[in-house]
């Protein structure tokens, strides 16, 4: 199906969903092993109202390989905050431009009614983008 996706093309083509995500209160431990149950690098943080921050499994890495105990560390403790989401509307060749430009490797994707509906990694992006002929 990827073959078919152009860069043009909605980003809607190609976020995953639904879109995994944790409690701000997480530990790190359990955070990785939901990273691992559902098959994904980052995974979105709520809070009361909704997504609060992104936690990556390179954030998870981070925690461990600089010592951190992830029995004790929070999702809210290592998790970026400032997130930057894609449109629905957005081509696939914007979203990829955005991503380079931040220095992200995953970008969620929110509705028209401003909610999450996706993720989107810059492997998936890449994917297409390497695939579009020259």
């Amino acid at each position: 199906m990827i073959d078919s996706i152009r860069p043009d093309d909605s980003v809607v083509r190609l976020m995953r969903t639904p879109v995994a995500s944790v409690a701000t209160g997480w530990s790190v431990r359990d955070v990785a092993e939901e990273l691992m149950a559902d098959e994904v690098g980052a995974l979105l943080v709520d809070g009361a109202h909704g997504p609060v921050g992104i936690l990556s499994e390179r954030d998870v890495v981070v925690l461990v390989a600089t010592g951190g105990d992830p029995d004790t560390v929070q999702a809210r403790d290592i998790m970026t905050t400032e997130l930057e989401w894609a449109e629905v509307e957005e081509t696939i060749r914007r979203v990829s431009s955005r991503m380079r430009a931040a220095g992200i490797r995953h970008m969620p994707v929110r509705g028209v009614d401003g909610k999450p509906v996706g993720i989107v990694s810059a492997r998936d992006v890449l994917t297409v983008i390497t695939d579009e002929p020259r």
